[in-house]
């Protein structure tokens, strides 16, 4: 049973060191370190409510936020424990792109709690490079992307619920219309990652695509126009539903390079596709037994299997068979598949079940 420790209300000013480390001596032996880092001389007041919850067997710590947690301009709130749990609280961070806060994850720390009513209002980063689900949103909207980041430089983002045109208008030939409720500001100097970006009833999605979800497209502002960066539909949405007009997420084919926009969101497509992606080939994947299957119309050359909180955990790069066999000694629970095929010519996301899954 997880005992709690709690963490009396603090106010930091600037007249404040500019790290301030809080320990909690576990045994004479192992303390947990929650960091607060301050990066620049000019450091806003702000008030944290925390509480830190440690097992004393695995000697992991979990930061919950039951209060108000805000992280002012040039900070950083790095969280290198075991977690970070949306409580009662708000989390809210500057959102001055030249000079903002952010709520920073370790790599292999994770967050829990994260819904329409609790997430980080302003920016999140990850300094993992496997799949990472950033619970960001604004204004009452909890829009949540994924990155796949090249290195663990780190990757971060925020959500704006604000119109594209006060970005700019300008759009590339093969792009009908943008959005013109929402964007999301994705940071990685020097990285490249995989974006998936979610929507939901109020990205108005069957407006923008007159009902054609196949005609959507991720978009980026290169610094002269809206561009479309090559992207499919995701059968399941990084939220574990399936993807349709009202809900889903759509991710890019490809690494991208995010030092070459400064702003990503949905657009459309003047080709008048029939049929999303992921529905023009035949793909069977499951498990059992600890195995898993895989059966395609076209050549498997990769394949990443995530959880439901979108952590990669399996990861295998094939030659190119149309069948594969391959040992699976993971728990049994729902996954989300990512399939490459044909050395990246398709991208097909499945859900699969482990048998013994209630």
């Amino acid at each position: 049973m997880r005992k709690k420790h709690s963490i009396n209300t603090f106010t930091f000013n600037n007249d404040k060191l500019a790290t301030l480390v809080i320990n909690f001596i576990i045994n004479s032996s192992a303390s947990i370190s929650l960091i607060v880092r301050q990066k620049t001389k000019l450091f806003s007041t702000y008030i944290l409510f925390i509480i830190i919850f440690i097992n004393f067997n695995t000697l992991q710590a979990q930061v919950q936020n039951d209060g108000e947690l805000y992280i002012s301009g040039s900070s950083v709130f790095y969280d290198g424990s075991n977690g970070f749990n949306f409580g009662l609280g708000s989390t809210t961070t500057s959102r001055n792109k030249l000079d903002y806060g952010v709520l920073s994850f370790s790599n292999g720390v994770s967050w829990d709690g994260a819904n329409d009513m609790n997430f980080v209002d302003g920016y999140v980063e990850t300094q993992s490079n496997t799949a990472f689900i950033l619970p960001i949103g604004q204004a009452g909207i909890y829009a949540p992307i994924q990155v796949i980041p090249s290195n663990f430089e780190g990757v971060g983002a925020a959500y704006f619920r604000s119109s594209l045109n006060s970005i700019g208008s300008v759009l590339e030939e093969s792009i009908s219309s943008i959005s013109s409720v929402e964007y999301w500001d994705i940071i990685g100097n020097g990285v490249k990652a995989g974006i998936s970006l979610s929507w939901r009833s109020s990205s108005a999605i069957s407006d923008l695509t007159s009902s054609s979800l196949p005609n959507l497209t991720i978009v980026g502002w290169n610094g002269s126009a809206w561009v479309s960066i090559p992207s499919t539909v995701d059968e399941y949405s990084i939220q574990g539903e399936i993807s349709s007009l009202i809900s889903g997420s759509i991710s890019s084919n490809v690494e991208v390079d995010l030092s070459a926009y400064s702003a990503f969101s949905f657009g459309a497509t003047t080709n008048q596709l029939l049929v999303p992606k992921f529905d023009k080939v035949e793909l069977m994947v499951y498990i059992n037994n600890n195995r898993l299957y895989i059966d395609a119309t076209l050549p498997i050359t990769a394949i990443n299997i995530y959880d439901i909180m979108g952590k990669k955990i399996f990861s295998e790069h094939l030659n190119g068979d149309l069948k594969y066999n391959l040992l699976f000694n993971h728990s049994d629970e729902i996954y989300i598949a990512k399939i490459e095929l044909d050395n990246g010519a398709s991208t097909i996301t499945k859900k699969i079940i482990n048998k013994n899954y209630n």
